[in-house]
């Protein structure tokens, strides 16, 4: 299936970035044409290659869902129960993801329909936008993933500095119909005394962009959350 992959054309990045670099992030509803946004939900709904991310301490790990619902009722417990209970003060991450860059890079899942988003927030098009939208020509390259978030998962409040990746902001686009108020999942921002200065609802065919380093956090999905929440993101790095 051929679709143009492309930013809605009624979004001038010009007119939206001194709002970005004023206040640090910003939202853009609508952000991709009609088409292009039906077609990336689609592939959030029919993707089977998810991995469940998290973290122990500085070490990152990636682990099969098969793997995870394979273990006994008891090895399930008491996995979540040393997830949450780092979660109490530590940086902590718990949820799915499918590193897109990466698979490219290792040359798996070849023709997977996803990597066709790398190529596109690689092109000319999406990094010249992303590049008037945030006042830095010296952006020279997107990383992509896609992501899930269901019930119990969370991301902990974090700023996205990275050692050897220089990042100027981070995009989410934002791909999660008919979402509840009380489902949790925002997007939120914090000062420097803790308060949530801002947070950004779960929605379809939204960008979220923010400037690095900030602190954020993707608040608890509650367990009775009614869908995913999903979403595909990256780092604009020089």
């Amino acid at each position: 299936m051929n679709i143009d992959l492309s930013i809605h054309p009624r979004h001038n990045p010009d007119e939206l970035g001194p709002t970005l670099r004023d206040q640090g992030r910003l939202q853009i509803p609508g952000f991709l044409t009609e088409s292009c946004s039906e077609y990336l939900h689609q592939l959030l709904q029919e993707n089977r290659v998810w991995h469940l991310s998290y973290n122990e301490g500085q070490e990152n790990y990636e682990s099969e869902e098969s793997e995870f619902n394979a273990l006994a009722p008891q090895q399930r417990q008491k996995f979540l129960n040393n997830i949450y209970t780092r979660a109490r003060d530590n940086f902590q991450y718990f949820f799915k993801q499918y590193y897109i860059s990466q698979a490219i890079k290792l040359g798996e899942n070849n023709g997977h329909p996803m990597h066709q988003i790398h190529d596109w927030v690689n092109s000319a098009a999406f990094l010249d936008f992303m590049r008037r939208l945030t006042g830095s020509p010296e952006i020279r390259e997107s990383d992509s993933y896609a992501s899930l978030y269901g019930p119990g998962h969370f991301l902990t409040m974090h700023d996205d500095r990275h050692a050897t990746h220089d990042r100027v902001a981070a995009w989410v686009i934002s791909m999660t119909p008919e979402w509840n108020e009380n489902w949790g999942g925002y997007l939120a921002f914090y000062n420097d005394k803790g308060n949530v200065t801002e947070a950004f609802k779960p929605a379809f065919n939204t960008l979220n962009i923010f400037t690095v380093p900030q602190k954020h956090a993707v608040q608890l999905v509650a367990p009775f959350a009614g869908r995913p929440r999903t979403s595909y993101l990256g780092w604009l790095l020089r």
